[in-house]
C-alpha cells in the first residue's frame, strides 16, 4: 500500500516536472519585464489602444470631458485621478477617433522623492527603464501640441517598453513639473514591487 502511494507520488512529480519544462504549467517566478512583454497592454483596468472616444468613456470609471482639434481630440476628467499613491491630471489623446496616447500630468505639486517613487513603481510594472533622447518625446507631442516641448525643457528622461505596441515615457517638462506619457507605437499610430501601482 505504501509502495503504491510512493509510486503515484513519484509519477505525479515526474509529470509535473515535464509539464513545467514544456511550458504547460506557468512559471510564477517570471519577472515584471517578462510579464509586460507578453500581456496585451491595458490601461486603467480595460482601456486599450485604438478604442474610440465612446469606448474609452464606457471603460473608464470617471466622467470625461471632450475637446477637439483638427484630427486630434482629447478626453479628460475635470478632477485629478489616482495614480500610484499620488494624483495627476489624466488626458486621453485620440487621432481620427482612435486612442493613441495617454498622459498623466503631475504638475509642480510633487517632489524629487515622488518622482523617484514613480520610477520604481513603473520599473516594477514594466521592467528596468532605459534613457531615451528628448527628440523622441518632442516628435510625438509635436503632433498634438506643436512647439510645446523643447529640448531644454525636458530633463530626467526615462522610458519603458511594453510588448510590441507601447512605450512609456517619464520626464520633467519644467521646474518641478513632471509627467508620464503612454504612446501607442503600432503601425497606423501617428507617433512612433512593493510599490503602489494603481493606475499605472
Amino acid at each position: 500500500m505504501i509502495r503504491r502511494f510512493l509510486s503515484l507520488v513519484t509519477l505525479l512529480l515526474m509529470l509535473t516536472g515535464g509539464a513545467l519544462g514544456n511550458g504547460v504549467i506557468p512559471n510564477f517566478r517570471e519577472t515584471a519585464a517578462d510579464v509586460s512583454q507578453k500581456a496585451p497592454f491595458s490601461f486603467r483596468g480595460g482601456v486599450k489602444w485604438n478604442m474610440s472616444r465612446e469606448e474609452v468613456q464606457a471603460a473608464d470609471s470617471v466622467a470625461l470631458t471632450e475637446r477637439n482639434q483638427d484630427s486630434w481630440s482629447i478626453l479628460f476628467p475635470l478632477n485629478p485621478v489616482e495614480v500610484s499613491r499620488f494624483t495627476a491630471d489624466l488626458v486621453y489623446m485620440f487621432y481620427n477617433d482612435q486612442l493613441k496616447m495617454v498622459s498623466y500630468d503631475f504638475g509642480t505639486a510633487g517632489t524629487s522623492a515622488d518622482y523617484a517613487y514613480l520610477t520604481g513603481a513603473l520599473d516594477s510594472v514594466y521592467g528596468e527603464h532605459t534613457v531615451p533622447e528628448a527628440y523622441e518625446i518632442i516628435g510625438i507631442m509635436d503632433q498634438i501640441y506643436p512647439g510645446y516641448y523643447t529640448e531644454d525643457r525636458l530633463t530626467h528622461l526615462l522610458c519603458w517598453t511594453s510588448g510590441d505596441d507601447t512605450r512609456i515615457f517619464q520626464y520633467y517638462y519644467g521646474e518641478n513639473a513632471y509627467a508620464i506619457l503612454y504612446v501607442c507605437m503600432t503601425a497606423g499610430s501617428p507617433g512612433q514591487s512593493g510599490y503602489v501601482t494603481t493606475g499605472l
